[in-house]
């Protein structure tokens, strides 16, 4: 199981991954605010609108916590590791926090419809201070995209290429299980969750009943995205979160 370490600046912990982290929690006096642009922005555009954006609500440039992106197709592993190596220059040159280990969260899927004409940023999300008159709430948090990669066996999918409908409920049924791991580890509730989002080009009927619904997924709701997950030999990929506000750009 991966360390959790925190993020003094951006006042927020988050569960140590690669070149993102595998989730991010609020600490405690803080809470999430996730922010949709109404158009994909072009990465580098997308992170310059960010850090004015966190300027104008005087939240410093280390509070960004987790990024949403959209890719113009899947990449082969070796470019995908490229793009990160790219997305963390960036980062850095930007003055965000690009040092190990990384602590923003991330998504980051390919529409099958419409897709950008390049590496884009989607959404984000940011700590800041809690209203001290707001009531005690749950932790908010940020759990990164998880597709049915096997932890510690790269290229390793979780039910191999069976996209059939028990196929899909079983990568699903993985997937599901380490997203309430990491939650857990966070020291939050699943019941808090706000939003699912669900990123595949299957059918997910089968899924709902069986899945979703048992594991309460379906109670706030699901937000599917035809797409496919970021690395090409992945099916089904699934990010979960729990936000106190949301807004659109």
């Amino acid at each position: 199981m991966a360390d959790v370490a925190i993020h003094e600046a951006g006042n927020f912990r988050f569960i140590q991954g690669g070149y993102f982290s595998m989730a991010v929690a609020a600490l405690s006096g803080y809470e999430l605010h996730r922010v949709r642009f109404r158009q994909p922005q072009p990465l580098e555009d997308g992170f310059r609108k960010i850090a004015a954006y966190l300027q104008g609500k005087s939240r410093p440039l280390e509070a960004l916590a987790a990024c949403e992106l959209r890719s113009p197709a899947p990449l082969k592993r070796s470019d995908f590791e490229q793009f990160n190596k790219h997305y963390i220059d960036l980062l850095v040159s930007l003055g965000f926090s690009g040092q190990p280990p990384y602590p923003i969260g991330r998504s980051n899927l390919a529409p099958l419809y419409n897709p950008p004409a390049e590496p884009s940023l989607f959404a984000f999300s940011y700590t800041t201070p809690i209203d001290q008159k707001s009531a005690i709430r749950p932790v908010d948090f940020f759990i990164s995209g998880k597709p049915e990669n096997i932890e510690g066996q790269p290229g390793e999918g979780y039910g191999g290429t069976d996209v059939s409908a028990e196929g899909l409920k079983s990568k699903a049924a993985y997937i599901v299980q380490a997203l309430r791991q990491r939650v857990v580890q966070l020291g939050a509730e699943w019941s808090s969750i706000t939003t699912s989002q669900i990123y595949t080009v299957h059918p997910i009927e089968a899924v709902i009943p069986s899945v979703f619904a048992g594991s309460g997924l379906t109670n706030t709701g699901l937000t599917l995205f035809p797409s496919h997950p970021p690395v090409l030999g992945m099916e089904f990929e699934i990010d979960v979160r729990a936000v106190s506000r949301e807004l659109v750009l």
